[in-house]
């Protein structure tokens, strides 16, 4: 198993490390300091909106994935079942992803994010409704629809981040996308690092027994609380900050025009 999922792993890093090239007019550019990177970043208001979208759709994330066991186990009561339902989420995530794409392409990243996320959203609500004697296939029905979620969480905050990239070339003539998806990443690292162990000490005051065979009332409500409204509370603050974005499509498509334009006389400057 090891060896499979490390090869699995580790193929598609080494195909992304020699297949990418980096654009000769940016390698001729200088590389600014940490501070002035710092100093752009601060002034970025777009990549300040896609990194409050990008966090509250992680952490979600991160508490689904903590807490889905513990939602089989002790709110469906069918841990025998967990690789069937596991497995369904995540083979529909990724048959849906194209799905995401597509939306985004049809109208705005930040159109497909509202109503993917939205769509997410209430259907971690729904499932808090679900109890032991709910049917196999209305969950699995439900399973496939939370995939569907899943998929634009997975696609959407990272398609959405560039574009705050390209707003801040043109507002300083410089590109720090180093710096911006380090601190993307390392706010993740710290937002779930604070995020799971608040998740574990709530159920801690709900009752909930560790390892038991069972688990009380009030921990069975804790449970549901966490796998569907906190979530679902999360991905709605994603939705507001998706909501009041800058970078629309139109205005997008005009900033890259003018961004173009910008490079082109640069590139005539310098030759």
């Amino acid at each position: 198993m090891g060896s499979i999922f490390g090869l699995a792993a580790a193929l598609p890093l080494l195909a992304v490390f020699f297949g990418t090239r980096e654009r000769e007019e940016f390698s001729e550019q200088k590389v600014p300091t940490i501070k002035e990177s710092i100093n752009a970043i601060k002034q970025n208001k777009p990549f300040l909106y896609s990194l409050g979208i990008f966090l509250s759709t992680w952490i979600a994330v991160e508490i689904l994935q903590a807490s889905l066991l513990f939602y089989i186990k002790y709110v469906l009561e069918r841990e025998a079942q967990s690789d069937l339902f596991m497995a369904t989420i995540f083979i529909t995530a990724i048959f849906a992803l194209p799905l995401w794409e597509f939306v985004s392409r049809k109208w705005s990243k930040r159109l497909a994010y509202i109503y993917g996320i939205s769509f997410w959203a209430i259907v971690q609500i729904i499932l808090i409704t679900v109890s032991p004697l709910t049917t196999l296939p209305f969950i699995l029905i439900l399973c496939m629809l939370a995939g569907t979620g899943i998929a634009a969480a997975h696609v959407l905050p990272w398609a959405i981040l560039p574009d705050a990239i390209e707003w801040g070339e043109l507002h300083t003539s410089e590109r720090h996308e180093g710096m911006y998806y380090s601190l993307t990443t390392l706010m993740k690292k710290i937002a779930a690092s604070l995020a799971l162990p608040l998740m574990l000490l709530l159920l801690e005051f709900t009752g909930y027994a560790p390892n038991a065979s069972t688990q009380v009332p009030s921990a069975v409500n804790g449970i549901k609380i966490v796998f569907g409204p906190i979530p679902a509370l999360l991905l709605l603050m994603g939705i507001t900050f998706a909501w009041h974005y800058p970078l629309e499509r139109k205005v997008y498509q005009e900033l890259i025009a003018e961004l173009e334009a910008k490079r082109s006389h640069l590139k005539d400057t310098v030759a």
